[in-house]
């Protein structure tokens, strides 16, 4: 809180001295009116970035108008005063083409803002997307931050362990995403292709390839289910992949998803963790119980974005 805004809450609040002859009740009346204008001009501003926020989206989905993949969070950033803008990403395009993708968003929000670089907050694979976008098509002084989500830097290891050792059961990985996609009344998609891009094969020669570019701030969080109870429709893949790896989402692991500046795993406690489809809020509100706010989440990087001058 700077100097400002507690000036304005004390101005106001001289009124309340005991000698104005206010009852008790009036007093906490208006006290609790004042401290309720300074939060919510508070909230007004914590997350006015001073560059606009992009928000990436994943595989398998579009954040067109009517999609629900972003939930609530848009809406949450635009009244904390952020400029928000989408990726436009095909669902099942490959990691050039949506970069390719990416960059028409960007010079699009970059004309319609008037700003000369964008904030990327990019969920799963459209971080690799992102860092494709930054490094190969030349976007780093149009980017001034990138943050990214349970982007499996490292690859998905249970992806490559049934790719190389049973075929058969990777064909069955690729067809439950398919299922959980139709179910969500997203778009299916039968190729197999862009789940090779998520192998930790793949991203080896990625990483060689596609370096990161020092005018951009890099930084990262990764995700923990705490239990195959979190997210049923994961809980297996969760197993699998904390035998192999250890914390992680239900698909991708923390060690994954470290980039750049490492913010940590989220949540650090309460009963219930975040599996990899609920980081984006798609139930548009907050789960019972002690479930983390996952729009409050966003409203905390872009507050820290702020503070960071971005």
């Amino acid at each position: 809180m700077d100097a400002t805004d507690w000036s304005g809450v004390a101005e106001r609040a001289r009124p309340l001295n005991c000698g104005q002859g206010l009852s008790f009740q009036r007093k906490a009346a208006a006290l609790w009116t004042h401290l309720s204008e300074w939060r919510a001009m508070r909230v007004e501003r914590m997350c006015a970035t001073k560059y606009p926020i992009m928000l990436i989206h994943g595989i398998g989905y579009e954040d067109q108008p009517a999609s629900r993949y972003w939930g609530r969070i848009p809406q949450r950033l635009e009244e904390g005063g952020a400029k928000v803008y989408f990726g436009g990403q095909d669902a099942f395009g490959t990691v050039a083409e949506n970069a390719a993708r990416l960059k028409v968003s960007m010079e699009r929000a970059i004309a319609d803002s008037g700003a000369d670089k964008l904030n990327l907050i990019a969920h799963s694979k459209g971080g690799i997307e992102a860092r494709y976008l930054i490094s190969v098509l030349e976007m780093a002084e149009k980017v001034v931050s990138l943050t990214t989500l349970a982007t499996p830097h490292r690859g998905i290891g249970s992806i490559d362990l049934l790719r190389k050792r049973k075929a058969a059961a990777y064909q069955v990985l690729a067809s439950v995403f398919n299922l959980m996609l139709m179910v969500d009344g997203r778009q299916q998609n039968f190729s197999l292709k862009p789940y090779e891009q998520l192998t930790a094969d793949y991203m080896e020669v990625f990483n060689q390839l596609v370096p990161d570019r020092k005018e951009v701030y890099y930084q990262s969080y990764a995700f923990d289910m705490r239990s195959a109870a979190s997210d049923p429709a994961l809980g297996l893949f969760y197993k699998v992949v904390r035998k192999l790896e250890g914390q992680n989402d239900g698909l991708v692991s923390a060690a994954s998803a470290k980039w750049g500046e490492f913010q940590g795993v989220y949540p650090q406690e309460g009963k219930y963790g975040i599996s990899h489809p609920r980081i984006v809020d798609p139930q548009h509100r907050k789960r019972k119980g002690d479930n983390p706010d996952m729009a409050h989440f966003y409203q905390e990087i872009a507050a820290r974005l702020k503070a960071l001058g971005y």
